[in-house]
C-alpha cells in the first residue's frame, strides 16, 4: 500500500472566494515560516553536535569581521608606550609556547659527570705525561631517575632513670621510664608518611591519575597499596586540611569582586547504592584576596551558593544560572551582579549556521568590546605599570565609559531592532534574547575597574575537573566530594601562586599537625598558599 501523499491540490476543489483565498494564503505562509524555523533549528542542533564531536572549540574573532565596522572611526586607539622599567614577568607571564631549545633552570639538581680519554687514546697521543688539559667543554642535558618509594624506619629511643621513683607517675617528671615521642601525622597510625600522603593527593587531583593506576605503580615499585587504602589516606587527608579550607572560605568572601562556576560530577555510591549527579562549585577571589575555593553540593540547587555566599557583600561575576537570581534578590542590593560576555558571545558563534550575516555583525561588536580591554592589558602592563591600585582602577573605569560605553549603546540598539525582526525560536534570536534579558549585568563591567569583562577566570579554574573526570569518571560518595573540594580548593591556589604542589602539601602535612588543634588564626593563614614559604 503506497504511503505517498499528493501535494498538489485540485483546483476544482479551492474555494472561489478572494477573502478565503487570502486567508489561506496567509495560513500557507505562517505554517511555511513555522517549518523554516523548525528545520532551522534542527540544522543548528545537529551543527553543534557535529561542532561538539569533531571540530573546535575556540572562539577567536575573525579579522575580517573589522570589515563591518570602521573601527579606526569607533574606537580610537591610544598609544601604548613601553615601560622603562617594568615589573619582572612572572613565570606564567612568560610566553608558553616560545620556539628553540630554553636554558636549562638553575633551580634543578646537577650530576657531573666527567668525560677523559681512554688510557688507549692517551698513549696514542704519546702517553699521559705528553698532554697538558687546556680547558674542558661543558654541555647539558635533561634526565630522569624514576621516583620511588623508600621507607622510613622510626626508632624512638627508650630510658629508664637509674634511681626508681616509688611510683610512677603522669608528667614527665614522676615517670620512671620515657620514649621519645615521633612528630605528630596527619593521620594517626597511617602506614604514609608525608610526601607519600602529598603524592598521592597531587597525582589524583592535579595529574588525574586514577587511585588503580596509582596502586599499579607502586606495585611496580615492590609495595602492595590497594586502592581503598590510599582512598582512606585522600579522606583522611581532607579531615586534617579542612581548617585551613574553612579559612580559605573566609579570606575571598572578604573579596570586593568574586567569580563563581559550576560544572557537574557524577556520584556512584556503592555502598548505599545511590547514584546521582553532583556539583562542584568554585570561587575566585579578586587580587587583593588571591585564592580559589572550590565546594562541592550534592546537587545543583540554589541552596549550595546561597548558604556559601551568606556573608559575602560585593560583586558576583557569573553565569545566567537561574539559581542565583534569589541571592541577588535577598541581599538588597549587597550582591551585585556581573554577567560575562563571553557566555554571551559563544550563543552567537553557535548560531552562525543558521544566520551567518546576523552572528558575524554581533560577534563583531562583542570582538570591538575585547579589543578596549586588550588595550587596557596592555597599558596595565606598560604605562600603568607602577601606579597604585586604585588609581589603576579608576583609569580603567575612565577609558571603559570613553570607549565601551558607546560601543555598548549602539550594539543595544541594534539588538533591539534585528531581535523584532526575527522569529522567537530562531537561534540567532535566542542569542540576542538572551544578551538583552542580561544586558544590565553585561553592562555593569564598564561601572568599576576591578571588574572582568568574562567570567573566563573561574571557568579556568574548573578546566581541571573536566580533565579529570576522563579519568578517575565519578566520585564515590559525597564524602568523597567534599574531599576532593579540599584538595582542589589547595592545589588550585598553588597553581594560581606557581608553586609546586608536591612541595606545598608535603612541608602542610609536617608542619600543621605540630600547631594542631591550638593552631592561633594567624599561624593557619602563614600556611595558605598565597603567604606560605617553605619551611627553613
Amino acid at each position: 500500500m503506497s504511503t505517498d501523499v499528493s501535494l498538489q491540490p485540485d483546483i476544482n476543489t479551492l474555494p472561489k472566494d478572494v477573502d478565503i483565498l487570502q486567508r489561506l494564503v496567509l495560513q500557507l505562509f505562517e505554517e511555511l515560516q513555522k517549518e523554516r524555523a523548525r528545520v532551522q533549528q534542527l540544522e543548528h542542533h545537529m551543527d553543534l553536535l557535529i561542532r561538539r564531536i569533531y571540530g573546535r572549540t575556540s572562539e577567536k574573532f575573525d579579522p575580517r569581521q573589522g570589515a563591518l565596522f570602521d573601527l579606526a572611526k569607533d574606537v580610537p586607539s591610544a598609544p601604548v608606550r613601553a615601560s622603562a622599567s617594568p615589573k619582572p614577568q612572572s613565570p606564567s607571564s612568560v610566553n608558553r609556547h616560545a620556539h628553540g631549545r630554553g636554558r636549562i633552570p638553575e633551580n634543578i639538581d646537577r650530576v657531573e659527570v666527567v668525560h677523559d680519554l681512554t688510557e688507549a687514546e692517551k698513549e696514542s697521543m704519546g702517553g699521559a705525561g705528553n698532554l697538558i688539559e687546556i680547558g674542558e667543554e661543558i654541555t647539558e642535558q635533561y634526565e630522569w631517575k624514576p621516583s620511588s618509594l623508600f621507607v622510613l624506619h622510626h626508632v624512638q629511643k627508650k630510658y629508664a632513670r637509674r634511681e626508681q621513683l616509688p611510683e610512677s607517675g603522669l608528667t614527665r617528671e614522676e615517670q620512671n621510664v620515657i620514649v621519645a615521642q615521633k612528630p605528630p601525622q596527619a593521620i594517626s597510625g597511617c602506614l604514609a608518611g608525608p610526601g607519600l600522603l602529598a603524592q598521592v593527593i597531587v597525582s589524583k587531583y592535579t595529574d588525574h591519575l586514577p587511585l588503580y593506576r596509582l596502586e599499579g605503580i607502586f606495585e611496580r615499585q615492590g609495595a602492595k597499596i590497594p586502592r581503598q587504602t590510599s582512598d582512606g589516606w585522600v579522606l583522611g587527608c581532607a579531615e586534617f586540611l579542612s581548617p585551613l579550607w574553612e579559612l580559605m572560605k573566609q579570606v575571598v568572601l572578604a573579596s570586593q569582586v568574586l567569580h563563581t562556576d559550576d560544572t557537574p560530577v557524577k556520584v556512584r555510591d556503592a555502598w548505599k547504592k545511590l547514584k546521582h549527579t553532583g556539583r562542584f562549585w568554585t570561587y575566585v577571589g579578586d587580587e587583593q584576596h588571591p585564592l580559589t575555593v572550590f565546594e562541592y553540593t550534592p546537587s545543583r540547587q540554589r541552596d549550595g551558593p546561597a548558604q556559601f555566599l551568606k556573608t559575602f557583600r560585593g560583586y558576583l561575576q557569573a553565569d545566567a544560572f537561574g539559581g542565583y537570581d534569589g541571592i541577588f534578590l535577598d541581599s538588597k542590593g549587597a550582591i551585585q551582579e556581573v554577567g560575562c560576555w563571553a557566555h554571551a558571545r559563544r550563543k552567537f558563534f553557535d548560531a552562525r549556521q543558521t544566520d551567518a550575516s546576523h552572528a558575524e555583525i554581533a560577534l563583531a561588536w562583542i570582538g570591538k568590546l575585547y579589543a578596549v580591554e586588550k588595550q587596557l592589558r596592555e597599558q596595565c602592563i606598560g604605562d600603568w605599570n607602577e601606579l597604585p591600585r586604585d588609581h589603576c582602577y579608576a583609569r580603567i573605569t575612565a577609558m571603559r565609559q570613553e570607549q565601551s560605553r558607546p560601543l555598548l549603546d549602539k550594539f543595544h540598539a541594534w539588538l533591539e531592532t534585528e531581535a523584532s525582526r526575527l522569529l522567537p525560536k530562531n537561534p540567532i534570536r535566542q542569542a540576542m534574547d538572551y544578551t538583552l534579558g542580561n544586558w544590565t549585568a553585561l553592562n555593569r563591567y564598564v561601572e568599576h575597574g576591578a571588574l572582568a569583562i568574562d567570567n573566563n577566570a573561574a571557568e579556568n579554574a574548573i578546566r581541571g575537573i573536566a580533565l579529570g573526570r576522563k579519568n578517575w569518571l565519578f566520585c564515590g560518595s559525597d564524602r568523597g566530594g567534599r574531599a576532593a573540594a579540599i584538595h582542589l580548593s589547595l592545589l588550585a591556589s598553588c597553581k594560581r601562586h606557581n608553586l609546586d604542589p608536591f612541595a606545598y602539601l608535603r612541608d602542610i602535612l609536617i608542619r600543621l599537625p605540630k600547631i594542631l588543634p591550638a593552631a592561633r588564626m594567624d599561624d593557619l593563614r602563614a600556611l595558605l598558599p598565597d603567604r606560605w614559604q617553605p619551611a627553613r
